[in-house]
């Protein structure tokens, strides 16, 4: 009978290591709807929380934009609805009935504060601007060029909207101007993918979906848009553009990263290559206040710092079942989120002890009623509307990932062969 069950748990410990989703398994699910894979006991500095998309927490995988709060929670657009962490969940939700009291739209492709602490969302059918008791729409062309919201910008008062093709949008103080595309002193470029600000060089840099990139040195009228890369250019083909906080910005494309800022220009910063030989795509990037880069792949979370990879999050390292990584990002309290197939989660590395990214308080007020400004034509609107060098990281060994995994399983396994009266860690000490 002994023979037989010893057998029995054998092969269904070898099962459950090749079946387990998430390879390592928390002593203490801390945080409400999540469970956190921690590495502690085996000194690897680092946690992964993880959270399964539902209607009570963050609503899913597929998660379009994301900021930080003003007092310091995760406010996460996805494509179904608005979700917003503070130690707990709390969710937000498309009201038919009356959209002043809810979202426009679940799908939501942009998320941004003003200056003012108004939260405006973007969707394929306008604007929304949240003032902490109502929504207030914008949907007319009449204010926007294209309805469809690709991305947007707060840069110091002013908020810069990319709208569909239709270039782009500023708002400042109640009045809206679009600089409408390919006319005098408007925009070389039509379709805009996705906007940064260098807060070093005070100026708003522009990547386009196929026109080159782009950047605006002064917000004050007249506004000029220089093309700093053509489309035909190496670094012009290169689409997508993101934040550096200690200034400049970072570009990247499925195969590489520059870095640009007004003084240096372009530099090169990695290539796929830097990880691995397999063919694999950089699907977002996000830069850290201590200058780490982190750089959602098709093979995981790679962790780039010093000029060197440092660490690779995959599934064994518990990030979920899947190691396609679409999105990631850093909050202000140095969590980096990350979303896969079935998961959205964040790493923290507890090694780490800079500073948390610094985030303007402001206090939320009424919107003003806009003002359109076409070919320097003013439209009432109708209505109101709305490099540091850090010690070097502790390995994690193969010994210590296995640890990780097994301990946890044996420890249930023993408890359930306690059942059957036998002690599953007294067999296996027997047998060895």
């Amino acid at each position: 009978m002994a023979s037989r069950l010893r057998s029995e748990i054998a092969i269904f410990v070898i099962v459950f290591l090749i079946l387990s989703p998430v390879l390592a398994v928390p002593e203490n699910a801390s945080v409400p709807g999540g469970v956190t894979v921690s590495a502690g006991a085996q000194k690897v500095p680092y946690t992964i929380t993880l959270f399964i998309p539902s209607s009570h927490q963050v609503h899913s995988d597929q998660v379009k934009d994301q900021i930080n709060g003003p007092n310091g929670e995760v406010i996460i657009a996805t494509a179904s609805g608005l979700s917003t962490f503070n130690g707990t969940w709390s969710t937000g939700h498309i009201n038919r009935d009356n959209i002043s009291q809810g979202l426009m739209d679940d799908y939501i492709t942009a998320v941004e504060f003003d200056h003012q602490g108004n939260l405006w969302l973007g969707y394929s059918g306008g604007i929304q601007i949240y003032n902490g008791i109502y929504y207030q729409s914008i949907r007319e062309q009449d204010l926007l060029g294209e309805t469809r919201i690709n991305d947007l910008q707060r840069w110091d008062n002013d908020m810069w909207v990319a709208t569909g093709h239709a270039g782009i949008h500023r708002y400042r103080d109640g009045e809206w101007t679009w600089f409408q595309p390919m006319t005098k002193n408007g925009p070389g470029f039509y379709e805009i993918d996705s906007m940064a600000l260098d807060s070093a060089g005070n100026s708003l840099v522009i990547a386009t979906a196929d026109e080159g990139l782009w950047i605006v040195h002064s917000s004050e009228d007249l506004v000029h848009f220089d093309q700093i890369a053509g489309k035909d250019e190496v670094f012009g083909r290169i689409q997508h553009v993101r934040r550096d906080p200690l200034g400049g910005v970072y570009f990247f494309n499925q195969t590489a990263i520059v870095h640009f800022d007004n003084v240096s220009g372009f530099t090169g910063i990695l290539t796929t290559g830097d990880f691995t030989v397999e063919q694999i795509a950089i699907n977002d990037i996000a830069a850290g206040s201590d200058g780490s880069l982190y750089v959602a792949t098709d093979d995981g979370i790679y962790i780039w710092r010093d000029g060197a990879m440092y660490r690779n999050l995959n599934r064994f390292e518990g990030i979920g079942t899947s190691e396609i990584v679409r999105t990631v990002n850093v909050d202000a309290e140095n969590r980096v989120w990350f979303s896969t197939q079935g998961y959205v989660g964040y790493y923290f590395d507890t090694s780490n002890s800079y500073e948390p990214i610094q985030i303007d308080l402001v206090t939320p007020t009424a919107t003003p009623t806009p003002v359109i400004i076409v070919n320097d034509t003013r439209i009432q609107a109708n209505r109101s509307v709305d490099a540091v060098i850090l010690p070097s990281p502790t390995p994690v060994s193969v010994t210590n990932i296995f640890s990780q995994i097994a301990d946890p399983i044996l420890r249930a396994i023993d408890a359930v062969a306690q059942k059957f009266g036998v002690k599953f860690f007294s067999l296996m000490s027997a047998r060895a």
